[in-house]
């Protein structure tokens, strides 16, 4: 009986689960985008910075030109996009490590040039029928776009190696961008960036904050990016702080969870659908 009655709590959990999921689901794509103004932290007028992830890719394809465009128009106060490098060395945008989740195409990005890439169409991603022979972007497009939209770019590195972080300096230097912003899970990389540039703003970003994170961020003068989703970094928030580390989260769709982090005291949060 006891037996019984577990594996009933457990199935009606699991069934509860499933609603919540669903709902979402429905709840998300009959409302593709949800504005900041209904948070307590807007009504109480907390300073909080909202930040595009991939564009505004609620709206338009992922790390594409109109999904930057679409968030510059919306106001935010940054842009955040994905980089990798390109056979011929071209920064372009790009999430993945191959192009054939959001392109005409299948292979590494790394395995072509520039010139090939923009053989392929983009052609996945919200809006995408809007946009016909949509062609891969470059940080140089990106950057152009971010400066006439006075938005910050927000660029997060996918590929390359340690050597190779001296190209998007340059790049970004070319742009004349003043306030340019650089995110990496690789810890490599973003030393190395430090050491060419001791000024420039950078985060660190992890799934978990763990002690090792905050001593590296605090041992190289960065921020922090982390995962909402997971419960440990909760706790971890007050001793960041303590350490006078910025610390920023992503990926917020949920005004309720923008509320909590904004409590917090997380000023910097990356969203696919909350408009500033």
């Amino acid at each position: 009986m006891k037996f019984r009655k577990t594996v009933k709590k457990i199935l009606k959990s699991i069934a509860a689960l499933a609603v919540v999921i669903v709902l979402l689901v429905v709840y998300f794509k009959t409302n593709t985008t949800v504005s900041s103004d209904f948070t307590i932290a807007s009504a109480t007028e907390n300073s909080f910075f909202l930040t595009a992830h991939r564009g505004l890719s609620s709206v338009a394809p992922e790390n594409s030109a109109p999904a930057l465009e679409e968030a510059g128009k919306a106001g935010y106060y940054a842009a955040e996009f994905d980089i990798i490098p390109a056979k011929d060395g071209v920064w372009v945008l790009i999430h993945d490590d191959t192009v054939d989740r959001t392109m005409s195409g299948t292979g590494e990005v790394s395995s072509f040039t520039y010139d090939e890439l923009l053989e392929m169409n983009i052609d996945e991603g919200k809006g995408i029928e809007n946009y016909p022979e949509l062609k891969i972007s470059t940080l140089e497009e990106a950057l152009d776009i971010c400066k006439k939209y006075s938005m910050r770019p927000m660029i997060e590195i996918k590929g390359g190696k340690p050597e190779d972080m001296q190209s998007v300096l340059d790049i970004i230097k070319a742009s004349g961008i003043e306030n340019p912003l650089i995110i990496d899970f690789d810890s490599d990389r973003l030393s190395a960036l430090r050491k060419l540039d001791p000024d420039i703003e950078l985060w660190y970003l992890v799934n978990e904050i763990e002690d090792g994170t905050l001593e590296f961020a605090n041992k190289n003068s960065m921020g922090i990016g982390f995962n909402f989703g997971i419960p440990q970094n909760y706790f971890k928030i007050k001793d960041a702080q303590t350490q006078g580390i910025t610390l920023a989260s992503w990926t917020v769709d949920m005004l309720p969870v923008l509320d909590l982090l904004c409590a917090l005291g997380v000023d910097y949060i990356t969203t696919n659908r909350i408009l500033p």
